[in-house]
Formats: structure tokens, C-alpha cells, sequence
């Protein structure tokens, strides 16, 4: 029988090796899949889908910042993550009355909060240098405005 190779490993195109499947790495795309998957199912709900969708693009491009640390966000929308400040809002109220949508959202935002979180654990490898300060700080700031678009407390 043929030598498949450790299959507790798994080839990383970013820095072009073989990791283990537990690196953070892979768990940071993991998270970034179920965010996606939860932005999907909330585009799917039909309600303020631009913004939903808006939402859906902004994570694509900054997530592309890991593999291009050249990638920026549009002005309009960098300018608008910034005005996305952590804040605490009860959420009992909105679920509890069976927001598909804003539920939805919450587990994106979610997602995209432990991704960022596997991301600073990469870059304490120097293998991993090429994920910037502003990925990672526009990533954490997505996952907040997520939350807030999730409870309709937008920054107009």
C-alpha cells in the first residue's frame, strides 16, 4: 500500500507547507466558512440585503488581506468600520422575539470574532508574518459591525 502521507497534516498554501490539522490556521478558515455560511442563511432571510451583502464582500477582501497584505478597503467602507465601537446591547429582546435575521448575523459576527482570534495566534509564528496589523483590526471591526447591524444599531 502506497505511503498517503501523515494525515494528521495538511498542506497551507499560504506559507506553502504541511501543518498540523489543529494550527489555528486552519480553525481561522473554519471560522471565516461558518461566517460566510451565516451571512448566506441571513441574505436568504430578504430583509436589508445590501447590507447583508455589503457585509458578505467586506469579509471577503479583508479576508484576502491574509494572503495580500496590500489588499485595503474602499475609503466609504474603511470610514465606516471605524464608527463600528464595541458596545454592549441586550439581545434578549431582539431573539427573543424570533429574528431569524438578526440571529444570523449574531453567529457571523461571532465566527468572525474567534477567526480574528486564530489570527493572532498565527502571526506569534514567524511563518505567519504577512497577516497585518490592518487585517486583523478590520476583521475585528466587521465582526462589531455585524453585531450591531444583527440588533439594528447602525452608525449612520
Amino acid at each position: 500500500m502506497p505511503e498517503e502521507g501523515n494525515v494528521s497534516e495538511q498542506y497551507c498554501e499560504l506559507v506553502d507547507s504541511r501543518l498540523p490539522l489543529d494550527h489555528p490556521y486552519f480553525s481561522f478558515l473554519s471560522e471565516i466558512r461558518l461566517a460566510e455560511s451565516f451571512l448566506g442563511l441571513a441574505i436568504s432571510v430578504g430583509k436589508r440585503l445590501n447590507e447583508t451583502r455589503l457585509i458578505l464582500d467586506l469579509l471577503d477582501t479583508i479576508v484576502s488581506g491574509t494572503e495580500d497584505p496590500n489588499v485595503r478597503l474602499s475609503d466609504e467602507n474603511r470610514k465606516m468600520l471605524n464608527h463600528a465601537d464595541e458596545v454592549w446591547l441586550d439581545l434578549k429582546e431582539k431573539l427573543s422575539s424570533g429574528d431569524v435575521r438578526a440571529a444570523y448575523l449574531l453567529a457571523s459576527s461571532a465566527h468572525m470574532s474567534k477567526a480574528a482570534g486564530f489570527l493572532v495566534t498565527c502571526r506569534k509564528s514567524s511563518q505567519f508574518n504577512m497577516i497585518t496589523d490592518y487585517t486583523l483590526q478590520y476583521l475585528k471591526k466587521l465582526s462589531v459591525h455585524t453585531y450591531r447591524e444583527a440588533i439594528g444599531h447602525v452608525m449612520l
